[in-house]
This record gives C-alpha cells, structure tokens and sequence, in this order.
C-alpha cells in the first residue's frame, strides 16, 4: 500500500552533521511485524549512513527495556508510552524522544461469533486480563468513558500469552490485547475477529514509544538525532510502501509470515498519528496532556509534573515526515 507524505521542517533548520558511533537499540518484545520498518531501515543502510554501528536487540517488555535504558545497558529503547512514563515518574532517568505510536494499540479483542460489537456489550461476559499489565490498568477508563457496569463483567486473570488460546477455547468471551499482536495470530488462525481499540472508545494515550536516557540526550544529541533521522525515515518509507519495507524487515525475524508481518505493520501505520497530529513521532501537546490526565486516573501515574517532564522533542531531527491530508 502507497501513501503520502511531505517533509516538514519543525525546527530553524542548521547544519546536519553525521555523527560516528556505536549504539544499541532494545525492542519492546521479540521481532515480529511492526518491527519492520526498524529492520528495514537498518537493511537499507541509513543508520550505518548516519555514522551510527547499531546493534538492534530483541526485548521481553516494556517495562526490561525501560530499565535496560535507565541503567546506561542500552542506547535507545523502545516501549509503550505509559510503562516508560510510570519509569519516569518513579525516578528512572529516561526521556521518551519520539512516540511511533500517537494513539496506543491496546484493544478488546474478541470473536464475531461472541455478539460483541461495542465495549456496552462485555456486560455479562466473561473478560481475560493479565494483572498488573497496561491494558489492564487502563480499561476501567474504558468503562467509565462507555458507561459500563463494571460488576457486570466478569474477569478472569491468566498470563498474557495464554489469552489468545483461552478465547479460542473458549474460557473467555473477549481478551484485552493487542490490535497488532494476539488480534492478527487469531486472524491467521482463520477466526473472524471483532477488534475495539481502546483509542477508538475515549482512551487514546499515546503508544509504542522510542526511548534514550537523560545523559546520551545531554552529553550527546546529535547521536540521539541521528538515531531518529534513520529510524523515523525507515517508518515514513513503510507508511508510503510498506510491503517493499515489510520484505526487507522480514528475514530478520524468520518464524513471521509476510501475511501477518504485513497485518501488523498496518496497524501500526494506523497509530502514527492522532486524530490531532499529523506528524510522524511528534504528537500534540493535547495528545500528550491526554494521556498524562488518563495515567493519573486510572494507569497508576503518580505525579505533580506537567507533560512535558515525560517527553523530550528538543532532539527531533529538524525535518520530519508529516502527513498529507
């Protein structure tokens, strides 16, 4: 699929200058498809152009690649938003410098045949939730924001990577998951799948984020801006062609097929931007206060810190890739 998109100059724009170094890039979780567009950049050379000798790294989490980040183990990261936000808060020295994902890829995820078309109809229904993770401290914004009877559902608590095969099996009416994880390998299973996306239902905090400590954006920003440079490059040229980028990130993670690949990355390039962004990796300030306002309430935020605490955009590259509407 083709799209379009315009370069924009955010910031005076100066001389570019290319760095020279080695870093490491730590994933939120294993490879898979909506890891492409970062494979692919590296496959096509731009970091490698940008002076930088990346080692890209497979993750377990979100909440490890905060940490790694934190304690100087890696360069960059890559993780949701609200994990990295709550590592903030708590005193981990990271700063999120680009968010890939404006609206988050949390969703309710359930069968056709289960009747459920809107969040109103979970009442009565059986609801798998792993606890402690981030869809599960959000949805109660869910329900509030959809006007549910909470007491209505009932939840039962299991590991996240056994959620798709409860639903399957049928020990559950719907699972809260990932529009572009456990929703497509239940597609590719040849289930027709019925996805409400909590971004879609009044929860729209920011997702899938790139992360680097306080120090590497200090002591060092132009590594930091080139990082983005290629990174945000290899994720404009999938949203303008993403099979050819798919085929390109794809032998780096062998037991992914196209077709799923493909599935994923769609969902992804369907969170770039927020209803009130149009820019790739720069949501808006309002995006960014909406997300801080639901973590407070609802994801365990504890904080007195205004938004801006969270985020850093002063290592932006000074072009971006911006959306044309």
């Amino acid at each position: 699929m083709k799209r379009v998109l315009m370069l924009l100059l955010v910031f005076s724009l100066i001389g570019i200058t290319v760095c020279a170094a080695t870093a490491t890039f730590r994933l939120n979780w294993y490879a898979q498809g909506i890891h492409t567009p970062f494979f692919a950049a590296y496959e096509k050379g731009y970091y490698a152009e940008e002076g930088i000798d990346l080692t890209i790294r497979e993750g377990t989490g979100s909440g490890v690649t905060v940490r790694l980040v934190g304690n100087k183990s890696e360069t960059f990261g890559f993780a949701d938003a609200a994990t990295a936000m709550l590592g903030i808060a708590q005193g981990i020295p990271i700063k999120i410098i680009a968010p890939i994902y404006a609206v988050n890829g949390f969703a309710i995820v359930t069968l056709a045949d289960k009747g459920i078309t809107t969040p109103k109809d979970l009442e009565g229904k059986r609801v798998a939730i792993t606890p402690g993770d981030a869809l599960t401290g959000l949805f109660p914004a869910v329900v509030q924001a959809n006007n549910l009877d909470d007491s209505k559902i009932t939840y039962v608590s299991m590991d996240a990577a056994a959620k798709p095969a409860a639903l399957m099996a049928g020990r559950g009416d719907a699972i809260l998951g990932g529009a572009d994880d456990q929703a497509i390998r239940l597609e590719e299973q040849g289930y027709d799948v019925v996805v409400l996306r909590f971004a879609e239902y009044g929860v729209p905090t920011i997702g899938l984020a790139l992360l680097a400590h306080e120090d590497t954006i200090r002591d060092n920003p132009e590594l930091v801006r080139a990082f983005l440079r290629a990174t945000l490059k290899g994720w404009a040229e999938a949203y303008m062609d993403t099979e050819e980028i798919v085929s390109l990130g794809l032998p780096y993670m062998p037991d992914v097929s196209f077709p799923r690949a493909l599935a994923e990355v769609q969902v992804a390039l369907d969170s770039l931007f927020s209803p009130n962004s149009n820019v790739i990796g720069m949501p808006t300030t309002q995006d960014w206060e909406r997300s801080v306002e639901l973590l407070k309430l609802y994801g365990g935020l504890e904080t007195d810190k205004p938004a801006t605490f969270f985020y850093d955009e002063s290592v932006l590259p000074y072009w971006l890739h911006r959306k044309v509407q």
